[in-house]
């Protein structure tokens, strides 16, 4: 991969590009991202691709009058001609009777004494050979059986600088790795995904043996009835769920706007109190990052205690809004969407139960490996939505009878994590939406054995 610029290369671009702004604030973000994934399908490796990516965040304020515009270049005069551009379009715009300030250094939580590794060599130095030999464990693992495997393996190493004139100098690097496999066999399908900042810790023969293990399972599959049944969720199908309340309703911007689940509520009992959420860039379990998009540092967040309302995560703006200081969860402005703040780094607790374990205790119910294209009809009622896929189970007596036709899931979450039984071991995963690029979020969460959960309908796959 391409080498990282560095932190004082990346501050000092952006501090040179601050010189002589028009604008009464001036905030810059960079994110600087190389990137590369092989993919491969039908057993064989299909594309090795390299991508270096460079953007900027131009953030203006002229009075009460903000504007964000975007470049991909990291010369100082092209950054200071759209800065130019940015303040002329804001001299232009109304004002905005809530904003008060772009960020300053004492808007967010204290600045730690030691930060989280983030960044790892090894990851960094990952080669297109040790890619493909990874995937050559998964594709030998299907074919013994034959079938075949699908996927992708990716690598990034990528810094974020924030400078902006009202004081902030931040800078953090970071590497990503995520190894998926469907495989994908003449009965049906399975699954498996290893995600980490660490490549050392990806074991490409375990995943190919958890996603062959549920093809080879996931057979004649049958049908039972629509209805309400106990349930096993790995992690990864956890995850799809726990999404919607982080995406929909954890975050200050709903909350303050009374769209949330928490709006009016908090310090009030909305679940069980078997439901626990926090959300923490700090812990190693998940991707950790040191400072969020705004340059402010990231900290833990109990949202959702012993069912409680806690409060959301923060981000500058809400923060003034709402009277009180960021938490450290400004998004990234570069997803294509206005970032409101949002958990990034969801955990619950988990224990050291099997999986094995849990099903063994069902007495009729299903098991659940993952969902597929999940969505969230009612924001408000964090309402979840969504088909099975990859391996689901029909549970009776303590054992596996069977494979079962994939599932629709129509349910509210809160009543969903309300009938937590018990809680096995976790996994560092994401949802389907970040799994397949769309999202950011990622997930320390445990499988899962619930009282009741409800299916209403059966698929026709």
């Amino acid at each position: 991969m391409a080498e990282l610029i560095g932190k004082e290369v990346a501050l000092t671009i952006l501090e040179s590009a601050l010189q002589g702004s028009p604008a009464d604030q001036t905030e810059l973000v960079l994110l600087r991202d190389n990137t590369e994934v092989t993919r491969f399908a039908n057993s064989e490796i299909h594309q090795s691709v390299a991508q270096l990516d460079s953007r900027v965040s131009v953030r203006v304020a002229v009075g009460r009058a903000t504007v964000r515009l975007f470049t991909n270049s990291l010369d100082v005069s092209e950054l200071r001609r759209t800065i130019e551009e940015a303040s002329s379009l804001a001299r232009m715009q109304a004002p905005n009777p809530t904003f008060r300030s772009l960020p300053t250094p004492d808007m967010g939580p204290p600045y730690p004494g030691s930060s989280p590794q983030s960044f790892f060599t090894a990851t960094a130095d990952l080669s297109p050979q040790a890619r493909a030999d990874a995937i050559g464990q998964v594709i030998g693992l299907a074919d013994a059986e034959g079938y075949k495997a699908f996927g992708t393996y990716r690598a990034s190493s990528s810094e974020l600088a924030v400078a902006s004139s009202t004081g902030i100098r931040a800078y953090a690097p970071f590497t990503t790795v995520y190894l998926k496999a469907p495989v994908e066999g003449p009965g049906g399908t399975g699954f498996s995904d290893a995600l980490d900042r660490d490549v050392s810790r990806i074991d490409a023969s375990r995943v190919a043996a958890q996603a062959v293990a549920k093809c080879r399972a996931n057979h004649d599959q049958g049908e039972i009835e629509p209805g309400e049944y106990e349930a096993v969720f790995e992690p990864n199908a956890v995850a799809d769920m726990v999404r919607f309340l982080a995406t929909t309703g954890m975050g200050a911007r709903p909350v303050l706007d009374g769209q949330s689940f928490m709006s009016g509520r908090l310090g009030e009992k909305i679940a069980s109190e078997a439901v626990t959420i926090w959300d923490d860039p700090t812990d190693a379990r998940c991707l950790p990052l040191a400072i969020d998009y705004e340059g402010l540092p990231t900290s833990k967040v109990t949202i959702i205690r012993g069912g409680t309302a806690i409060g959301p995560v923060y981000d500058a703006q809400t923060a003034m809004e709402a009277g009180t200081r960021s938490t450290g969860h400004a998004m990234s402005p570069f997803q294509g969407y206005p970032p409101v703040p949002r958990p990034n780094h969801v955990i619950m607790p988990a224990g050291e139960v099997r999986t094995e374990e849990m099903v063994g205790r069902g007495r009729r119910g299903v098991l659940v490996t993952r969902f597929h294209y999940t969505h969230c009809p009612d924001p408000k009622r964090a309402l979840a939505t969504g088909t099975t896929r990859d391996g689901t189970f029909l549970i009776e007596d303590g054992k596996i009878r069977g494979a079962l036709r994939n599932l629709r899931l129509e349910m509210g979450v809160l009543e969903l994590l309300s009938s937590i039984q018990e809680a096995g071991e976790g996994k560092l995963c994401q949802d389907w939406w970040a799994a397949n690029g769309m999202d950011t979020t990622n997930y320390f969460v445990p499988a899962v054995r619930f009282g009741a959960c409800r299916f209403t309908g059966v698929t026709t796959f």
